[in-house]
C-alpha cells in the first residue's frame, strides 16, 4: 500500500523508517512489522505536525472497509511496544500524533528544530462547536487567568473541566503573545513522565537534558497560556512542574484541570458547579438553562427527529435534575433517547450506572460510560476515604458533621479520621459544600455519586451496620426534639428539622428491616410529633406514626405505643380520618389506664376529648377533658399537662358561651406556656384569649396580643397555619370596629390561605369566624362584601401579613385598595 505515500526515508533515534522497502529498521537490522502496523506508523510519520483523527487513519490504512476501531488500538499497541510508549501520542478525543524529533526528512533536508509550540495547532478542533450553559464560568476564568500565573478549575468527574479550560484556551489564546497548548496528562499513569508529556506538547527538543531544563529554556521569555488537563491522579508532578518552571517562564500562564487543587503557592482555584437547571418548566427557560439546553443538542445529535416540546419538557428538566446538572451524565442519558425515548429514560434512572453507558468512541474511556467515570474518581481515593465515601451514600439530601462523623465512624476509624476523610472527599469534588443554612456547614452527595457510593455500599457488604447508625443518629435527634420542642429554641430547633426531613424518612423506613425496628421506631416519630403538626405535615405525620405502629418490636413499650396512639389519633382528626382517629384514641386510653400514670392519661384523655369535640360529640369531649383537666390538677399548675388541658377545657367553654370561664381558663394556660417557655402554646392562648374578648364585642387588649402572638409566629418560624391565623382575628377585630370592608378582605386573605394549606379550623374557632363573617356579610351586602374578599385572596401572604400589621398600629389609610370600591363610612352607617 505505497500509493497514498511519498517516498524518502525516516530517521528518529536508532529507527530508521524506509518506505520503498517498507521496512523499519533498528541499528540497521530490519524489524518484523505487520503490514497494517508499518502503515498506520507511514500515516502518522506524514502527518506529523498535527492530530490524526482515529477515522482519518482508519480510512488510510483500511481504505473502503468497514472496521472496528479496536483494530487500529492494536496497531498502536504494536508500535509503542516496539519503539516505546512516547513515540505515540494519545490525544483523548481526537486520535494520534507522532511525537518523536526527526532526524531526516524523506527529501534528504534535516528536519528542524519545531516551535515550542503551535498556538493555534488544535485548539479549535477540541472546543464543542457550542458550549453550553458555561457563559459565565467563561467570563469569571477570562479575568481571572491573566491575573494569575496559575488557575485550577476543580469540580466533579463530568463535571464539564476539560470543555470549559479548553474553550476557554480558544477564546483567549489570541490574547498571549505565543498562544495557548494544551497538555493532556489522562493517559499519563506514570508521574515521571509528567515532564516528558509537556515537553512533547509544547514540542520542546529533549535531547540529553532532563525535560524540566529543556523546556525552562525554551519556555524563557515566551508569553503563552499552557492548560493542564485532568491532573487530579498526578498532582505532586504536576505542581513540581509549574513550581518548577514559574522563575524560568514568568510570562507562561498555567490553566489546570483537576478534581482537586494543586495545593501550591499563588494557585487560583475556580471551582465549576454543575450546569444550571431552569426555574420554571416553560420552553424558554429551559432552553435558556445549560443543562436542558445540553440534553436537547446531544439528543438531537442522536436523533434529528427529536425536540423539546410542551409536552416533554417537563420530563427533560426532570432527567436533568436527576442527573444533577453533571455534563458528562447529561449527554451520556441523550445518547439512550433513539432507543428508551424521553419517558422510558426517566424511568430508568434510579438504574443510571447501567442506563448510562453509550459514551462516544473517541472520548477517554473513563467519559464512556457513568461508572467509569466515578470508577476513576473512586479509585484515587485513599482506603479511608472510600470507606467515609461509601458510607456516606445512608444520607438522603444533605447531613451535618456531627451525623457524618456518627454514621461513618466506627471500631475501626474514628470521628477524627472521619473528619479527615470528610475534607478530602470535598477537595476532590465527592461531596459538596451545601450554601449556608445558618447552622453548621452541611454536605451532600450529588444523587449520582450518591447512587454509585450505595453500589460499592453493598459491594463492601457493610450497608446494614452504616444504616443502623444512620438510624440511631435520627432517633437521637428526635429524642432532642421532644425535650426541646415545647421550649424557647423550638423556633430555631423546627429550622433544624426542616433541614432533616429526609434522613428521617430513609431512617424511619430502614426500620423496615430490623427485626426490633418497632421500638426505634416509636422512639423516631413520637419524638417529631410537634414538628408535623408544626410544619402542618398531618398526612406525612399520621402515615410514619402508623407505621411505626404496625413495627415488629414495638410491641411492650407501653409508654411509647401510647404517646404514638395519641399522635396518630391527633393527626388523623386533623385530616379527617375521625373513625381512625376515635381508634386510636380508645387504644391509647385504655393503656394509660392500665399503667396508672395520671401524667399519661392526662395527656391520652385531653387529645381524646379534643379529637370528640372536632367531630361534634361535645358531650364525650367534655366527660374526657373535665377527667383530664382533674388529673393534671395533680401534677401541678406548671406541668405541661396542665397547660394542655386548661386549654383544651377553655375551647368547650367559649363553644358554650361561658366566657368568664373560658378567659380564666386560657390565662392560666398561658400562664403556664410562659413559664415553660413554650412559643407555640403561647400563641395559640393569645389567640384564644383574642377570639374570647372579641365575641364580647371587647378590644381590650387585643391589638396588644394580636401583636404579640405575630411576632411569636416569626420568632417560632411558624408553620404557615401559624402565621395565617392571627389575619383571621384581625378580620374580627375590623368587625367589632365596624370597618367592614377591612374585616371582608382579611376574612377573604386568611381563608384563602388556610384552603391553601388544607388545614381545619377547631370548633371554637369556626364559631368565631362565621360569627363576624356574617355581620360583615350583612352590613356591607352580598357584592361589597365578596369584592373586599376578593382583594384579600389576591393579596399574597406576606403583603397581607404587612396590610395586618398596619392595621394593627393604626398606620393604614381610611380606605383600602380601589378594587373594593365602597366608603368606610357609608359601610359603617349600614
Amino acid at each position: 500500500m505505497t500509493g497514498p505515500f511519498p517516498s524518502g526515508d525516516f530517521a528518529f533515534g536508532r529507527f530508521v523508517v524506509q518506505p520503498e522497502t517498507r521496512q523499519l529498521l533498528l541499528d540497521g537490522d530490519p524489524v518484523r512489522l505487520g503490514a497494517r502496523a508499518f502503515d498506520v506508523l507511514l500515516a502518522l510519520i506524514h502527518r506529523r505536525d498535527r492530530v490524526v483523527g482515529k477515522s482519518e487513519l482508519l480510512d488510510l490504512v483500511w481504505p473502503g472497509l468497514v472496521v472496528e476501531e479496536n483494530n487500529l488500538q492494536v496497531q498502536i499497541s504494536a508500535l509503542r511496544k516496539l519503539l516505546g510508549p512516547q513515540a505515540i501520542a494519545t490525544i483523548p478525543g481526537r486520535g494520534y500524533r507522532f511525537s518523536q524529533k526527526l532526524d531526516q526528512a524523506a527529501d534528504g533536508e534535516a528536519a528542524g528544530e519545531p516551535p515550542i509550540a503551535a498556538p493555534a495547532s488544535g485548539i479549535e478542533m477540541e472546543v464543542s462547536p457550542a458550549l453550553l450553559g458555561r457563559d459565565d464560568d467563561l467570563k469569571a476564568l477570562a479575568a481571572l487567568v491573566p491575573a494569575h500565573r496559575l488557575v485550577t478549575v476543580v469540580g466533579a468527574g463530568g463535571i464539564g473541566k476539560t470543555t470549559v479550560a479548553r474553550a476557554l484556551a480558544h477564546r483567549i489564546g489570541d490574547a498571549f503573545e505565543h498562544g495557548a497548548c494544551v497538555v493532556e496528562l489522562a493517559p499519563v499513569s506514570d508521574p515521571s513522565l509528567v515532564a516528558t508529556t509537556a515537553a512533547s506538547a509544547l514540542q520542546v527538543k529533549l535531547g540529553s537534558q532532563p525535560p524540566l531544563e529543556a523546556m525552562a529554556q525554551a519556555l524563557a521569555g515566551r508569553r503563552m497560556l499552557i492548560v493542564l488537563d485532568n491532573c487530579e491522579h498526578l498532582l505532586i508532578a504536576v505542581a513540581e512542574l509549574v513550581e518548577s518552571l514559574g522563575a524560568a517562564a514568568p510570562g507562561v500562564h498555567w490553566l489546570a484541570t483537576s478534581q482537586e487543587p494543586l495545593r501550591i503557592a499563588a494557585e487560583q482555584v475556580f471551582r465549576i458547579g454543575a450546569l444550571a437547571l431552569p426555574a420554571e418548566e416553560s420552553l424558554g427557560a429551559a432552553r435558556a438553562a445549560g443543562a436542558v439546553a445540553l440534553f436537547e443538542a446531544r439528543a438531537q445529535a442522536a436523533d434529528p427527529r427529536f425536540s423539546l416540546t410542551a409536552a416533554n419538557v417537563a420530563v427533560a428538566i426532570d432527567i436533568c435534575r436527576k442527573l444533577d446538572g453533571i455534563a458528562l451524565a447529561i449527554e451520556l442519558a441523550a445518547a439512550r433517547v433513539p432507543l428508551l425515548g424521553i419517558e422510558g429514560l426517566r424511568g430508568r434512572l434510579d438504574e443510571r450506572l447501567r442506563v448510562l453507558t453509550s459514551g462516544s468512541r473517541l472520548a477517554l474511556p473513563r467519559h464512556q460510560t457513568l461508572r467509569a467515570a466515578l470508577e476513576w474518581s473512586h479509585g484515587l481515593l485513599t482506603l479511608p476515604q472510600q470507606t467515609v465515601f461509601r458510607r456516606l451514600g445512608v444520607f438522603s439530601g444533605s447531613f451535618a458533621l456531627v451525623a457524618a462523623q456518627q454514621v461513618a465512624a466506627d471500631q475501626d476509624l474514628d470521628e477524627w479520621a472521619v473528619l479527615d476523610a470528610l475534607g478530602a472527599l470535598v477537595d476532590k469534588s465527592l461531596v459538596v459544600v451545601e450554601p449556608d443554612s445558618g447552622f453548621e456547614p452541611r454536605y451532600r452527595l450529588l444523587e449520582t455519586m450518591r447512587e454509585f457510593a450505595l453500589d460499592r455500599l453493598q459491594a463492601a457488604g457493610d450497608g446494614d451496620a452504616t444504616r443502623t447508625r444512620h438510624l440511631d443518629a435520627f432517633v437521637a435527634l428526635a429524642e432532642q426534639a421532644r425535650s426541646e420542642s415545647y421550649g424557647p429554641q423550638q423556633g430555631r430547633l423546627m429550622e433544624q428539622l426542616d433541614l432533616e426531613v429526609e434522613n428521617v424518612l430513609a431512617a424511619h423506613a430502614w426500620c423496615e428491616h430490623m427485626a426490633d425496628g418497632g421500638e426505634r421506631d416509636l422512639r423516631l416519630v413520637t419524638g417529631l410529633f410537634r414538628y408535623w403538626l408544626n410544619r402542618a405535615l398531618l398526612l406525612l405525620g399520621y402515615r410514619v406514626t402508623q407505621e411505626a405502629l404496625s413495627r415488629a418490636g414495638s410491641a411492650g413499650h407501653d409508654r411509647l405505643r401510647r404517646e404514638a396512639l395519641t399522635h396518630a389519633g391527633r393527626l388523623a382528626s386533623r385530616i379527617g380520618q375521625y373513625q381512625q382517629a376515635i381508634r386510636a384514641h380508645d387504644a391509647a386510653v385504655a393503656l394509660a389506664r392500665g399503667m396508672g400514670a395520671a401524667d399519661t392519661l392526662s395527656d391520652a384523655l385531653t387529645f381524646s376529648g379534643m379529637s370528640c369535640a372536632e367531630q361534634g360529640d361535645f358531650a364525650a369531649a367534655r366527660v374526657r377533658i373535665e377527667e383530664a383537666y382533674a388529673l393534671s390538677r395533680q401534677l401541678g399548675a406548671d406541668s405541661e399537662k396542665f397547660g394542655k388541658a386548661a386549654l383544651a377545657l377553655g375551647e368547650l367553654e367559649r363553644l358554650d358561651g361561658q366566657w368568664s370561664r373560658a378567659e380564666s381558663l386560657y390565662e392560666a394556660a398561658l400562664a403556664q406556656a410562659r413559664r415553660q417557655g413554650d412559643i407555640r402554646l403561647i400563641g395559640s392562648n393569645l389567640h384564644n384569649l383574642v377570639m374570647t374578648a372579641l365575641a364580647q364585642h371587647s378590644t381590650d387588649r387585643v391589638r396588644e396580643r394580636l401583636l404579640e402572638a405575630a411576632e411569636l409566629n416569626e420568632e417560632l418560624a411558624a408553620a404557615p397555619y401559624q402565621r395565617v391565623f392571627p389575619l383571621l382575628l384581625c378580620a374580627g377585630l375590623a368587625a367589632v370596629q365596624g370597618d367592614w370592608e377591612e374585616s371582608a378582605l382579611f376574612d377573604g386573605a386568611a381563608m384563602f390561605h388556610f384552603g391553601q394549606l388544607k388545614w381545619p379550623l377547631d370548633p371554637a374557632d369556626k364559631v368565631f369566624v362565621d360569627s363576624f363573617s356574617a355581620r360583615t356579610r350583612a352590613a356591607l351586602g352580598d357584592s361589597a362584601f365578596e369584592r373586599s374578599r376578593a382583594v384579600g385572596r389576591g393579596l399574597a401572604l406576606e403583603e397581607a401579613l404587612a396590610r395586618m400589621h398596619r392595621y394593627l398600629c393604626e398606620e393604614l389609610p381610611s380606605t383600602i385598595d380601589s378594587e373594593a370600591s365602597g366608603s368606610q363610612t357609608a359601610a359603617r352607617s349600614s
